[in-house]
């Protein structure tokens, strides 16, 4: 990881827009050239964190993606920066829709295929071995060739063996969880979702 010197920094925040933020600070950002930052920081000194910091598994998860054919990510750049501690990662953002855009605007017949394309796309990914405990529909991108990919990836595993059927239970739970997310899918969609897991 490089040094991010103050006065790189200075000039990226000067033209960009912050798309994230929280009572510690900026935590993401899109650039002027449509490039993102985001910014991890250190909760504890002792910590695992301290040898792998967030920004290193976001990259390392981005590679390993990429390895078996899931769209992510493109990684750009890893850096640290100093008073206050952040890692920072820069990547050029996946293209496409968040599937809670996606299932916003479609009809009931296109909720039904593209809850059918994500309970195949979640068994395939458990089926590579990825364990993704942030799993919902704004981290997962349908892009414009129609193809499922993952964002925010900084909190996840990839075991390199299928995932046993306790992991994969808990990975369900961790995407059903998000109430919201479910009030907008209709019932039949729902159910499609549910049937496309067990193929």
């Amino acid at each position: 990881m490089r040094l991010l010197d103050k006065q790189q920094y200075e000039t990226w925040l000067e033209s960009a827009e912050i798309i994230e933020q929280d009572p510690y600070g900026i935590k993401v950002l899109r650039l002027s050239d449509g490039t993102f930052l985001k910014l991890f920081r250190r909760k504890t000194l002792l910590s695992k964190n301290t040898l792998f910091p967030h920004a290193k598994r976001f990259a390392s998860n981005a590679f390993r993606l990429q390895k078996i054919g899931i769209p992510c990510p493109e990684i750009l750049g890893l850096y640290k920066m100093r008073n206050p501690y952040r890692s920072v990662v820069h990547y050029e953002p996946l293209p496409g829709d968040t599937l809670r855009q996606v299932l916003e605007k479609a009809s009931p017949s296109q909720q039904v295929e593209v809850m059918t394309q994500l309970g195949s796309f979640v068994a395939h990914l458990h089926d590579l071995g990825v364990y993704f405990r942030s799993l919902h529909m704004g981290n997962i991108i349908k892009t414009p060739e129609g193809e499922l990919g993952l964002i925010d990836i900084s909190d996840m595993r990839c075991l390199g063996r299928p995932l046993s059927k306790w992991m994969r239970k808990r990975n369900y739970q961790h995407l059903l969880r998000y109430a919201e997310d479910w009030e907008q899918v209709q019932p039949v969609a729902h159910a499609s979702f549910m049937m496309s897991l067990l193929k």
